[in-house]
């Protein structure tokens, strides 16, 4: 037995080891799925039934609630109206007082049978809301104790005829003013009843008893109407147990419904119950203003065919999973050993060059020689990934060292302070003033090769460079400063404002050689935002269309000064900084730049990060 079981795992064995790559996967994604599939149908099934089955419970139960409420407010609407009755001083001073003249006679009757008509009003009205609980034959009778009342067989009748009914013993008996009552015949008509004594405010004797007819037929049209063509069964009944309405296809005066009423717990919720060998859903609800019964039952059965169609449809979609997925493996499998071996083939001829091979899974089937493969082609691609960027960094840099060389002053430095030495010596006033802005916006431009400038020297560097402006241009100029204290302290790349007072003098004062130039800067958040505004002549619209579109293209063809300004903040901020634009001609034209706040400390890390400070 040994042996046959020895075989056979080694012929398994070698029938796996041969097997091509493609049926391996297919036969291990369709064991994978159809596990998975059996799980969650089987989990379906199982939370579907309980689901549906509470769910049940949950409808049967808010169901009755609602028609249990339903019931208690209309039979409340009435309790109201004998409210109305039952305080209306004009009705007790009719009732209390003697009547001994015909006239008073009749214009009581008169007034009592207005004065009830008015209270007991139901007509139904579609604009009220719950209308359909009025339009019903209610009836009010009185029976009052006044003997000089005569009965008119309509409202009013005589107390003898309810004196010894045991309804009116039991409220005198107990001391209470009203009660219900069901099984109620007046006029061939079966009726409900809630009989009220009526007092006398003053002296607070009994005038007589009131009593307010329901039809059943109304009741049970508000059974219908809440539940409508369900599975339910329902009994309403008194606080006896005596049938006043039911519902649906069922038999209250049977043995086995009134054996199940006995062992039902009122407000205690749904509970299954067994009815002549059939199994219920049953609940009972009392009301505690009439201390009526609403017992409501459905059958099981109605539940498991609603979960047998769920169970069939389970299975159904199980089955047809099942074959979906194992035809959806036998694709996947095949594609997947495809790709594969159209990637075996690539990384052979990418192993001709000289990898290092470093974690290789073993076996000699397509993963193995794929993983081999790739891991030497994804050592290759990260050499020449790092290879790439350090180069891209080196030219970055190249690029950036190149811009700043565009303008080299060391040798009219050293000039310009010969010559301002000679002017000073010779008594030229002006020429030596001019000549020292001159070296002065040279030696703090220069900043001992530095590419980083604090924002105080940036606009050093400025004032030099206009007043050298107004001299050489003879411009009518005026320039206010408007730097917040705030900014002096921070530092960004060097010559950034420059090339923007350059194209505010030469586009919008010159042509006019007279204007305001407006330099200034605030903190903002975490940037700062520095900005040239002139009242010039404004740009034409070609080149504001080339300025307001260099974050998409720079173009040398425009000028050095923007072009150069836009190319600094690129390299330098790459995607963290703002360049706008705004002219207006006639009117004047401001450029503004937003880069970020550097200390020095900051910007000289955030360099050697880049690769563009040593």
């Amino acid at each position: 037995m040994t042996a046959l079981l020895h075989d056979t795992a080694a012929a398994v064995f070698r029938i796996h080891s041969n097997t091509k790559l493609k049926y391996k996967l297919m036969l291990a994604y369709s064991i994978l799925f159809i596990i998975s599939i059996l799980y969650v149908g089987l989990t379906s099934y199982y939370h579907s039934r309980n689901f549906m089955t509470q769910s049940e419970n949950n409808a049967a139960a808010q169901s009755m609630i609602q028609l249990h409420n339903t019931m208690d407010s209309f039979l409340e609407m009435y309790f109201n109206k004998s409210e109305m009755v039952f305080f209306n001083l004009q009705l007790q001073k009719h009732l209390s007082a003697p009547h001994k003249e015909i006239d008073d006679l009749v214009y009581t009757l008169k007034d009592i049978n207005d004065t009830v008509n008015q209270i007991m009003s139901d007509v139904k009205r579609p604009y009220l809301k719950n209308s359909y609980y009025f339009g019903g034959n209610i009836q009010l009778l009185l029976y009052p104790k006044n003997n000089t009342i005569f009965s008119d067989g309509q409202t009013i009748f005589s107390y003898d005829e309810i004196k010894e009914e045991p309804w009116n013993k039991k409220m005198h008996d107990t001391d209470t003013y009203f009660t219900w009552e069901s099984g109620v015949r007046f006029n061939h008509q079966n009726y409900v009843a809630l009989n009220r004594r009526l007092i006398d405010f003053g002296t607070s004797t009994d005038l007589g008893v009131m009593r307010i007819l329901i039809p059943v037929e109304r009741i049970q049209n508000i059974i219908e109407r809440s539940i409508g063509h369900s599975d339910y069964l329902l009994v309403y009944s008194d606080q006896e147990d005596k049938t006043i309405t039911s519902y649906g296809s069922i038999q209250p005066q049977s043995a086995g419904f009134q054996e199940l009423e006995k062992r039902l717990i009122p407000n205690s919720g749904v509970t299954e119950e067994t009815m002549d060998e059939t199994r219920y859903l049953v609940g009972v609800m009392k009301s505690e203003m009439t201390g009526w019964k609403l017992i409501y039952m459905i059958r099981l059965d109605n539940i498991t065919s609603k979960v047998s169609k769920i169970t069939y449809s389970i299975i159904v979609s199980v089955v047809l999973s099942v074959v979906l997925c194992i035809f959806t493996a036998l694709v996947i499998s095949s594609y997947m050993t495809k790709r594969i071996d159209v990637l075996v083939h690539k990384t052979d001829l990418a192993k001709q060059g000289n990898l290092i091979m470093t974690d290789v899974i073993r076996g000699n089937d397509e993963i193995g020689r794929l993983d081999r493969n790739f891991n030497g082609m994804m050592e290759r691609i990260h050499h020449l990934i790092e290879v790439e960027y350090r180069s891209k960094i080196i030219l970055n840099h190249t690029k950036l060292e190149l811009l700043q060389e565009q303008i080299n002053p060391h040798l009219h430095y050293n000039t310009l302070a010969m010559i301002a030495s000679l002017a000073q010596k010779s008594g030229q006033k002006e020429i030596y003033e001019v000549t020292h802005h001159l070296i002065d916006f040279y030696r703090t431009m220069l900043n001992k090769g530095r590419l980083i400038i604090g924002l105080a020297d940036e606009f050093e560097i400025i004032r030099h460079y206009l007043e050298l402006s107004k001299f050489v241009y003879s411009l009518d100029l005026d320039v206010i400063f408007e730097a917040e204290d705030d900014i002096l302290s921070y530092y960004s790349v060097k010559m950034l404002l420059q090339p923007l007072v350059e194209n505010a003098i030469f586009h919008g004062i010159m042509p006019v050689k007279q204007g305001t130039i407006i330099i200034g800067g605030r903190v903002a958040d975490d940037v700062i935002e520095l900005y040239v505004s002139d009242d010039g002549v404004g740009m034409p619209e070609s080149m504001l269309e080339y300025i307001r579109a260099l974050p998409i293209a720079v173009d040398d063809r425009h000028g050095y000064g923007l072009t150069n300004v836009f190319r600094r903040l690129q390299l330098f901020f790459g995607e963290s900084f703002r360049f706008e634009c705004e002219s207006e001609q006639g009117m004047g034209t401001t450029l503004a730049v937003t880069i970020p706040k550097f200390t020095e400390a900051e910007i000289t890390s955030y360099l050697k990060g880049k690769s563009m400070y040593s």
